[in-house]
């Protein structure tokens, strides 16, 4: 199976719309994240609620020092729009309704995704024993439409690999694709700065997805299962 195919096709199995955003401006260094990075950004958001915004953004690398870095990436990585990382679902009742994309009932378990208007157009969470783990964006229904949405460091779906090499705030570790290895691999970068992290898929040379959150649930390569 290419690895576009079962981009596609997991997702629609299961009911799962991939899709993501972009990143917030750099703001002042912030604190390291700890075990729930989300919940340490919170300050920022006090002072500047458009950290939260999605934005499109040079890349981390070019705006920051080396030694800035893990903490800029760190705020990059740890929300979509309003919604962050480590947070319950309890705390996202303001946002309105969320619609389950059923996960739970196709392979059990605690992990779920989510589509909900306090994400920005296009992405989908997925949380794990109902709180939010990771953040996805890709292609919808239509393959072949354009994904205007970017995503953290201003990556985009359809860039060319080389392209999306050049946003990441550090050089990413390149792995096989599970299931087309010979067109298809994952481009992986962990923060050094926190538990989180975001990785792209590519296909052919072209990135046709993207997740980040915790360092965990990116590695997960079938999303929930």
């Amino acid at each position: 199976m290419s690895a576009l195919m079962r981009s596609t096709g997991v997702l629609l199995v299961l009911g799962l719309a991939a899709c993501q955003p972009p990143e917030p401006p750099v703001l002042a260094p912030a604190a390291k994240a700890a075990a729930q990075p989300a919940q340490s950004m919170a300050a920022n958001d006090d002072v500047d609620p458009i950290a939260r915004t999605p934005i499109d953004d040079p890349p981390a690398s070019a705006a920051v020092s080396s030694d800035d870095a893990p903490a800029v990436a760190s705020v990059a990585l740890d929300h979509a729009g309003e919604v962050l990382i480590g947070q319950h679902m309890s705390d996202l009742k303001a946002f309105g309704p969320w619609t389950a994309m059923g996960a739970v009932e196709a392979i059990g378990g605690s992990c779920e995704y989510y589509d909900g208007k306090g994400l920005p157009p296009g992405v989908s969470m997925m949380t794990d024993e109902d709180r939010v783990v990771r953040f996805d964006l890709g292609p919808g229904e239509d393959a072949k439409a354009p994904v205007d949405q970017p995503g953290p460091f201003g990556l985009r779906i359809g860039m060319t690999r080389a392209q999306a090499v050049a946003q990441f705030p550090g050089a990413p570790v390149s792995s096989p694709h599970a299931y087309d290895g010979d067109q298809g691999e994952y481009l992986t970068w962990q923060d050094p700065g926190s538990a989180l992290g975001i990785r792209l898929e590519v296909f052919e040379g072209k990135v046709i997805l993207m997740y980040w959150g915790t360092s965990e649930a990116i590695e997960l390569i079938e999303g929930c299962a």
